[in-house]
């Protein structure tokens, strides 16, 4: 029976005879699931009969439960809600059995489809805070790879190359206290594992790492220890502020005091890109985004609005 309901693997067969640690071998979640249901209310065939005082059983094979009976519903329990998420769907959905690893790459790498693009979106808004961080884990692990295998090809072709890496990534991580915080709790190992892997190696595979952050005191130091350039806004948190101020020269801490003034737009720019620490003023984008504050008062004194709630329900559940 448990060759049967074993999960299947659906990789070819050249991968099959190529398996080592990071084989990625795709199995059916579904036969996962099933596999563990079975386990859950299997009965054991004992090898014995029922005596034939038994009217009822009489000579029936007697069963006994199996060693795994009812000791799995909380699992199946919890895989079932993961499985049935439609946000996961990505992963454990329909969507994860079709697309292959070229096509995932691609993406990534903004080079799906006849666009290409020199920036890449990963809106990771819509993923359930408890896969979060293995999330963003395996992205970025991916790209890492991608500028180590992609060096080697470059390696192989022309051993005397001395650009690691002709299409260089940056990748953006926003609000990174969420996926490198100072915290060693284990919801956070992953993706500070796999980003902190990148500070640390990342730049001579042409992989390098731009965070952004409101709370850069809640941020790794093994990542901070790896930044060569620092953009600092207007920070109001006296925390915040020291932690900016140990990156100054003691003759230039004077320019921390500023920093609870600044108006919008003004930074300090501190690193290895400018000769001395600096106040600069960033030039608006244009189309700027979507992001200046909502004129509560203005709003609230306006005429009652009816709002879509089956609308907002619909996108909800999408």
């Amino acid at each position: 029976m448990l060759k049967d309901r074993r999960a299947k693997f659906t990789g070819s067969a050249a991968e099959k005879q190529r398996i080592h640690l990071d084989s990625p071998l795709l199995f059916d979640i579904q036969e996962v699931l099933k596999y563990a249901i079975f386990k859950n209310t299997e009965r054991v065939d004992t090898g014995e009969v029922y005596a034939s005082s038994n009217k009822e059983k009489a000579g029936q094979p007697k069963l006994e439960n199996g060693s795994l009976h009812t000791k799995l519903t909380n699992f199946i329990n919890r895989l079932e809600s993961k499985v049935n998420d439609s946000r996961l769907d990505f992963f454990l959905g329909e969507p994860s059995k079709t697309i292959t690893f070229e096509q995932t790459l691609q993406t990534l790498l903004g080079y799906s489809g006849i666009n290409q693009s020199n920036v890449t979106v990963i809106d990771l808004s819509g993923v359930p805070f408890e896969v979060l961080s293995i999330t963003v884990s395996l992205i970025s692990r991916l790209i890492f790879e991608y500028g180590y295998i992609y060096k080697r090809l470059r390696c192989v072709k022309d051993p005397k190359e001395k650009v690691n890496n002709d299409l260089p990534i940056l990748l953006v991580y926003e609000e990174a206290h969420k996926y490198v915080p100072n915290s060693e709790l284990s919801k956070y190992r992953s993706s500070k594992t796999s980003i902190e892997r990148i500070a640390k190696e990342g730049r001579k595979y042409g992989v390098t790492l731009l965070l952004a952050s409101q709370r850069p005191s809640e941020i790794s130091e093994t990542i901070f220890s790896q930044c060569n350039n620092f953009i600092a806004m207007r920070l109001t948190n006296p925390v915040d502020q020291s932690y900016v101020k140990k990156l100054l020269p003691d003759s230039l801490g004077s320019l921390i005091d500023k920093m609870a003034s600044f108006r919008q737009g003004e930074a300090l720019l501190v690193g290895e890109s400018v000769v001395l620490p600096s106040i600069i003023q960033i030039v608006r984008c244009d189309p700027a985004p979507s992001s200046n504050d909502i004129p509560y008062w203005e709003l609230w004194k306006e005429k009652w609005k009816d709002m879509d709630i089956a609308a907002i329900k619909t996108e909800w559940y999408r």
